[in-house]
């Protein structure tokens, strides 16, 4: 349980370092955020099992290795891809000085 509140803590902290950049409209989610969403709706007693994710932000550890974070976002119109995942990058590597990231993914799905 620790590991898992961990996770969202390093997650949520990803996701806000992320939407913060000048260029990022939104953060993605995927069909597993959306399904687990749907799943909570209809579902109400079984929320504590799936608990509430951050949409657009996947993280995981392996033993002994750092955190593998994999965020994907929507870009505003007039921005250019390179630079707003170097910002990114930066901003979550900034917010997350205490925990070793193994790998940082930033996936850019559309631009608005």
């Amino acid at each position: 349980m620790i590991a898992d509140t961990r996770r969202d803590r390093v997650a949520g902290a990803a996701a806000e370092a992320a939407q913060g950049v000048p260029g990022v409209a939104f953060l993605r989610p995927g069909v597993a955020d959306l399904l687990r969403n749907r799943i909570t709706e209809r579902t109400p007693r079984r929320a504590s099992l799936t608990a509430n994710r951050t949409p657009g932000v996947r993280v995981g550890r392996d033993e002994g290795d750092g955190w593998h974070i994999d965020i994907r976002l929507v870009l505003r119109r007039g921005h250019r891809a390179l630079d707003v995942t170097r910002a990114v990058r930066a901003a979550v590597v900034a917010v997350l000085p205490e925990e070793p990231v193994a790998s940082l993914r930033i996936t850019v799905t559309g631009i608005v």
